[in-house]
């Protein structure tokens, strides 16, 4: 892999683990404590990410065109909810529903 591979590969996981952590009560208390009013940002960053990955196109993973779809429109309603009210429950239980889209079985992490 180049080195741009690698750091796509690497911004989409560390995007999957700022979201399934603010799912998560007390590590989205770490987040919180780690980033304050800077929080909402972060998370934009993390479904930037996101976004990124499920945009192209890719014939390697198995029913790619709807989870693809799928994806992006957790992302956009995500994203929708964090403009109306910042980082609240329901964004936190978005986030959540979103890893487990991508990474089912990962609630568990």
């Amino acid at each position: 892999m180049g080195d741009e591979t690698i750091q796509f590969a690497s911004r989409f996981s560390n995007a999957l683990n700022t979201l399934a952590a603010l799912a998560g009560d007390a590590t989205h208390a770490r987040l919180l404590k780690a980033h304050g009013k800077g929080l909402a940002g972060v998370v934009r960053d993390a479904l930037d990410a996101v976004q990124a990955v499920h945009e192209t196109g890719t014939k390697a993973v198995r029913n790619w065109p709807e989870r693809r779809q799928r994806v992006l429109a957790q992302v956009a309603a995500l994203r929708a909810a964090l403009e109306r009210s910042g980082v609240d429950a329901e964004v936190r239980r978005q986030a959540g529903a979103l890893v487990e889209t991508i990474e089912p079985g990962s609630s568990r992490r």
